[in-house]
């Protein structure tokens, strides 16, 4: 079989420009076609992090940078600052949201996809509305990207814990507005639950009826499939996005790690992850070690295509060995920012940020 050939760049190198590692990617496709990207730059244990955006373009078949990384946000004093996300949306507008410290949200707009940027806003006391269904205790934004619905409903997934000084006990949820931003709606949340545990970094997209499809990070002993939940149809008058019940794809391995969703056309959808389901860690769990997963478990990055709205989805093509967290977007081409390389052989540290576009053919 002949070698299925595409583009594929270093965005960022550990321990180049001033930074330890890279994490965290998340992109998006602005209006004007542009490829927008946002991370983590990370110095030390990881604590004191710097939030970047750079522009890349297709040009043919290649990849260019547009202008040099921009510096989005940077921490002060000791404050932890993480979890950068975009939505892309019509006429040149663009979101920028990150947190801090696990209990703060901010946000800023740009009217010219992505040159300049507004002042920035907080927009935590949204997270109360979510305390009559879950006791919250820290949260954060999905990362990777959020999503303008087709009748303009901007979608931010996020995750809520009820746990102290830790991630779990947590659910999913999102945020929605149909105003552009200015006003936002809570969603109602999805706990653990039909074999899924406790969901955590998410992502969503729209079918083509107009619903939404997530897919979800979850951790829970024994099970190595990827979780998904979808939106129920909106009642006439009802603003408020309600989620169904969580269920497990049983064809689509997944090692406890971040993936993401992307809608396309004639209900055409993308999914990423590494598809690999840890078997050597299963079995440790069932001879009684407290193993969370292997030291090689985030491999076999894999991209897939579903033409049904995400119900079934294809072999896909594998473009890393040695993956992590993923995020993609694109229309005609799919373009794919991902964690890549190892450090030590330990897949929870990456030792680069890479990005890939590939021809919807290829998959």
């Amino acid at each position: 079989m002949a070698e299925k050939k595409y583009t594929r760049i270093v965005v960022e190198e550990n321990n180049e420009h001033g930074f330890d590692s890279y994490r965290v990617p998340g992109i998006v496709t602005a209006s004007n076609g542009d490829l927008l990207l946002t991370y983590e730059g990370r110095k030390g244990g990881g604590n004191s992090r710097t939030l970047f955006l750079r522009r890349y373009r297709m040009i043919g078949e290649t990849i260019e940078p547009i202008g040099e990384r921009v510096t989005m946000v940077s921490p002060k004093d000791d404050e932890l600052i993480h979890n950068p996300l975009l939505i892309a949306a019509a006429e040149g507008k663009l979101y920028f949201f990150w947190c801090q410290d696990y209990k703060r949200l901010f946000l800023k707009e740009s009217d010219d996809n992505g040159v300049s940027f507004g002042t920035e806003r907080e927009l935590t006391s949204l997270i109360d509305g979510f305390r009559k269904e879950w006791p919250v205790t820290l949260w954060a934004i999905a990362p990777g990207h959020g999503i303008s619905k087709k009748d303009g409903t901007l979608i931010l997934p996020l995750w809520l814990s009820r746990g102290e000084n830790a991630h779990l006990p947590a659910c999913f949820a999102c945020l929605s507005s149909q105003d552009q931003g200015k006003t936002w709606r809570c969603s109602s949340v999805v706990p653990a639950g039909n074999g899924v545990g406790d969901p955590t970094e998410s992502s969503v997209a729209e079918r083509s009826d107009g619903t939404l499809l997530a897919t979800m990070r979850h951790e829970i002993p024994g099970v190595r499939r990827r979780a998904f939940c979808e939106s129920k149809k909106e009642i006439d008058g009802e603003d408020t996005i309600r989620w169904g019940e969580p269920w497990l794809n049983q064809e689509l391995p997944d090692p406890i790690c971040g993936g993401a969703l992307l809608s396309l056309s004639d209900g055409k959808m993308a999914f990423v992850n590494c598809a690999y389901g840890d078997e050597p860690a299963l079995e440790r769990q069932k001879q009684g070690e407290s193993v969370r997963w292997s030291l090689d478990a985030r491999q076999k990055l894999t991209i897939r295509l579903s033409k049904d709205d995400g119900v079934t989805w294809n072999d896909g093509l594998m473009i890393a060995e040695e993956g992590g967290a993923s995020d993609l977007a694109g229309k005609d081409a799919i373009a794919c920012f991902y964690e890549e390389g190892w450090q030590d052989g330990n897949c929870i540290f990456n030792q680069r940020l890479s990005l890939a576009v590939i021809p919807l053919v290829l998959l």
